[in-house]
């Protein structure tokens, strides 16, 4: 793993901060972020590994898709229960984008990145998201965005995965290369993640304050 990688440094700060804002929180959601941000490095890891010694590390990666669309699913959960019972239209996404994932790798196998449920499953969380927005606009509770943690996570989720959906879907556009150096593409991906981790790490602090007041 290359540590000097930005994306990898951003991982690595979030989950410090998730370690030192979240460790004592007692709400399932936020603990398992720690978790998560463990397995995401432990994955990085180990993929780096088996590629410098020439090894296919894509069923790493597809294993790690698994557990991020889990993921990713009970954080919208977690925000959009405040409003509603989401688990109907949640089930109904979660359905879609499983039955695409194996389906893929029934078809292809787990050795092919699975590149058609990570474009699937990027739409449906960015739907979702817009989703949220739509009923906190329209919820008569006054709600601080500064401080709001729910807010945050899935403004974060937001713009990694629309951003992402973009760069896939105009892949060819964004394979401009700067030079000899890096493509248009790879810098996007860069920002992407930065984006993701540096707010998701605000979320962390929101919800530490959060708690902090509710106790």
């Amino acid at each position: 793993m290359n540590f000097t990688s930005p994306i990898v440094i951003a991982e690595l700060i979030c989950l410090i901060g998730a370690f030192i804002f979240l460790r004592n929180d007692k709400t399932v959601f936020w603990k398992l972020s720690i978790a998560y941000l463990l397995l995401a490095l432990l994955t990085e890891a180990a993929g780096s590994y088996m590629s410098a010694k020439r090894e296919n590390n894509l069923w790493l990666y597809n294993a790690f898709v698994f557990f991020e669309i889990g993921f990713i699913f009970i954080g919208i959960y977690h925000s959009l229960k405040d409003y509603l019972n989401p688990k109907p239209i949640l089930f109904v996404g979660l359905g879609i984008v499983y039955a695409i994932y194996f389906g893929f790798i029934l078809k292809d196998s787990i050795m092919v990145f699975n590149s058609v449920a990570v474009t699937v499953m990027s739409v449906v969380f960015s739907l979702y998201c817009l989703y949220y927005y739509y009923l906190l606009l329209n919820d008569d509770k006054f709600i601080e965005i500064k401080d709001h943690p729910q807010f945050w996570w899935i403004t974060g989720v937001l713009f990694y995965y629309f951003g992402g959906t973009v760069c896939n879907l105009l892949s060819d556009v964004f394979d401009v290369r700067f030079g000899k150096g890096f493509t248009l593409r790879y810098v996007i991906t860069i920002t992407l993640n930065l984006i993701l981790y540096s707010v998701w790490t605000y979320s962390y602090t929101c919800r530490a304050k959060q708690r902090k007041l509710q106790s």
